[in-house]
């Protein structure tokens, strides 16, 4: 179960042997500034030596890390989706299949887990971002105030027989489930409609901006922790960073200069939630078009 004997919580991320420093600063940071009582389930892309595995387990000393190969969970995943073909092909072929599964069927006796990336850089003490009864009967999310990152196109909104319906931006990069509330039967629909699948590494993410819809979902505030785009502002209430990949380059070096202007020892912020509001065509298509402004003008 995800809540130990001990009230230990256990906070889940996929991690692979590809820039493993940048990812266990990033873990490291968790440990350092959570207020709340958690130990470390890692799951793996299969890429992780013993050696990196060895590697780990010394940077995170002291700390309660259990590490699984992605290859180990596979059958029973697909147990677990038996009667569920299209999920069951995404977990079998697809990163991002691991990434929201394997979690998910980890730990069968406990309704809520809590999975996060790798990516995401801690900059303060913080409490309450793991609390149970926020996820009941829902699901929590990053919050994404600049774009929709999702694989169809906003007219795919209109047309066909069954529509996509989503909440507003959200990322996965922080992906907490009540797995009583995921509409499974949505989600089987979803995997199998490749004509919605445009973009391929965001059929996951907006699979679960779907789901999100169908329940209570909610995101953490997006001042506490935002997604790094070029445009984006720390605040002083900024206890995380999510850190992407097409601009983490220099995202790090600016968070390297601004660490000597931090107070050494700042407050504990606690956890603010937010609740997910529905997406219509026109708010979709506003996004649509940011997005396309700002990756091919580079106008921010």
């Amino acid at each position: 179960m995800e809540v130990q004997e001990d009230g230990k919580i256990i906070i889940q991320s996929l991690i692979g042997g590809t820039q493993l420093p940048f990812y266990l600063c990033c873990l490291k940071s968790l440990f350092t500034f959570c207020q709340d009582r958690i130990v470390l389930q890692l799951h793996t892309d299969c890429s992780l030596s013993q050696e990196d595995k060895d590697f780990i387990h010394s940077e995170l000393d002291g700390t309660m890390v259990t590490i699984t190969d992605s290859s180990e969970n596979k059958n029973r995943v697909l147990d677990c989706l038996q009667g569920r073909a299209n999920c069951q092909k995404v977990r079998k072929d697809s990163i991002w299949g691991i990434e929201f599964f394997d979690p998910i069927f980890a730990f069968p006796e406990d309704p809520i887990s809590f999975y996060l990336d790798a990516d995401i850089l801690f900059l303060r003490p913080f409490s309450g971002l793991f609390d149970r009864k926020e996820v009941k009967n829902g699901a929590i999310f990053l919050k994404d105030t600049q774009w929709d990152a999702y694989c169809f196109r906003p007219w795919q909104m209109l047309t066909g027989k069954k529509k996509p319906q989503v909440v507003e931006g959200i990322t996965t990069g922080l992906v907490f489930w009540d797995k009583t509330a995921i509409d499974w039967d949505y989600l089987e629909w979803f995997l199998g409609e490749n004509r919605l699948h445009q973009i391929p590494e965001w059929i996951m993410p907006t699979a679960q901006a779907g789901l999100a819809n169908r329940c209570k979902a909610k995101t953490i505030c997006p001042k506490q922790i935002p997604n790094l785009y070029p445009n984006t502002q720390i605040h002083e209430d900024t206890l995380g960073v999510h850190l992407l990949g097409s601009y983490r380059k220099e995202w790090m070096e600016k968070l390297k200069a601004s660490e000597n202007n931090q107070t050494k020892s700042p407050p504990t912020i606690v956890s603010s939630f937010e609740k997910c509001v529905s997406q219509n065509i026109f708010g979709y298509s506003l996004r649509q078009m940011r997005r396309w402004k700002n990756t091919r003008l580079n106008l921010w």
